[in-house]
C-alpha cells in the first residue's frame, strides 16, 4: 500500500521517493536507469503531470512533480509496475521490485522548491558517488545547465524563478547548485508537508468552501478601477502591493500558482517571485 500524501489535489506539487524492495539495488546497469527515465517520460505525457526534477540512484529514485487530475497512486503504479515487469524478465526473477509504499510529500510553501531541487540533485554527492552535482549524469541537473528538457523535465518554471532572461537564469541556477551548502534531509524526507503551513491550518483551507479568485481580488482591491486594471494585466507600479496581497490570500485559500497567474494574466513564475520577493532579494 502506498503512503499516500495526507493532502492531494490537482495542481499540488509533491516530492516522491520510491525505494527498491528491502533497499536492494534495482538500477544495476545503465540500461535500467535509461528504462525508468523513458517510463517517466512516457507516463508524464499520458498522465498529464509536470516533472520539475529527478534523480535515479542505485536503489531508489526521487521525483518532483506537479499533478493535474490523475492521482499520484495511479502515476506511481504505472511507472513501478511497468518497470517491475521489465526488471523481473531481464534478471529472470519474480516478486516485488519496489517497496510497497512510495513516499509522497506535499510542497505547500513553494519557496522551498529551489532548495528541494538542490536536495534531490545532491543525493549522489551525499552518497559519496561523486564530489559535485554536475558530475552525476542520472539527474535532471544537466537539463537545467544545458537548457534542454530532454522531453522530460519542465525546466521553464524553475529557471524563470531565477530570471526571465534565460542566460542569467542558467547562471543563477548553476551558482545555486554549486554553492557549498548541504540541504537537510529532515526538511525534505522526514516530514509529511514541506513548508511553513501547519497541518491544522491546511485542514481548514482544504475543507472550507473556497472564495473565487475574483472575489479574493475584489476583497483586496475594494475599488472597481483597481480590480479591472489588475484583471487586464496592467503593470502600473502602484498595483504591486494589491497584487502581492491577492497572491498571498489566494495561496492561503489553496489555489495553485498557475491558477492565480492565469486569473491576473501573469506567469506562475511571476506569482512565485511576488510571493517570495522579500526572501529572494
Amino acid at each position: 500500500m502506498a503512503r499516500k500524501p495526507r493532502f492531494e489535489y490537482p495542481g499540488g506539487v509533491y516530492h516522491l521517493i520510491q525505494r527498491g524492495n528491502n533497499r536492494e539495488y534495482i538500477f544495476r546497469e545503465r540500461e535500467d536507469k535509461e528504462y525508468i527515465l523513458e517510463l517517466i517520460k512516457e507516463y508524464r505525457e499520458i498522465m498529464d503531470f509536470e516533472l520539475y526534477g529527478y534523480v535515479i540512484m542505485g536503489n531508489h529514485y526521487h521525483l518532483i512533480v506537479r499533478i493535474s487530475e490523475t492521482p499520484l497512486k495511479d502515476i506511481m503504479h504505472r511507472i513501478n509496475n511497468t518497470f517491475s515487469r521489465y526488471y523481473n524478465r531481464k534478471y529472470k526473477r519474480s516478486g516485488h521490485v519496489f517497496e510497497n509504499r512510495y513516499k509522497g510529500i506535499l510542497v505547500i510553501d513553494d519557496k522551498y522548491l529551489l532548495s528541494l531541487l538542490r536536495y534531490v540533485h545532491q543525493n549522489p554527492v551525499n552518497a559519496n558517488i561523486c564530489e559535485k552535482i554536475v558530475e552525476y549524469i542520472w539527474s535532471s541537473d544537466k537539463c537545467y545547465r544545458k537548457n534542454n528538457n530532454e522531453g522530460k523535465v519542465d525546466i521553464d518554471f524553475m529557471l524563470n524563478i531565477f530570471s526571465e532572461n534565460r542566460i542569467d537564469a542558467i547562471k543563477a541556477y548553476m551558482d545555486f547548485m554549486d554553492e557549498n551548502k548541504k540541504e537537510d534531509i529532515s526538511a525534505f524526507e522526514q516530514v509529511d508537508i514541506i513548508g511553513k503551513v501547519n497541518t491544522v491550518m491546511l485542514d481548514k483551507y482544504l475543507k472550507k468552501e473556497k472564495k473565487s479568485l475574483d472575489q479574493i481580488l475584489r476583497d483586496v482591491t475594494l475599488e472597481e478601477k483597481i480590480f479591472s486594471e489588475i484583471k487586464a494585466g496592467c503593470r502600473k507600479r502602484y498595483l504591486s502591493c494589491y497584487k502581492k496581497e491577492f497572491v498571498e490570500q489566494a495561496i492561503k485559500t489553496n489555489y495553485t500558482m498557475k491558477e492565480i497567474g492565469e486569473n491576473i494574466s501573469i506567469s506562475d513564475a511571476a506569482v512565485f517571485k511576488m510571493l517570495n520577493k522579500d526572501s529572494l532579494s
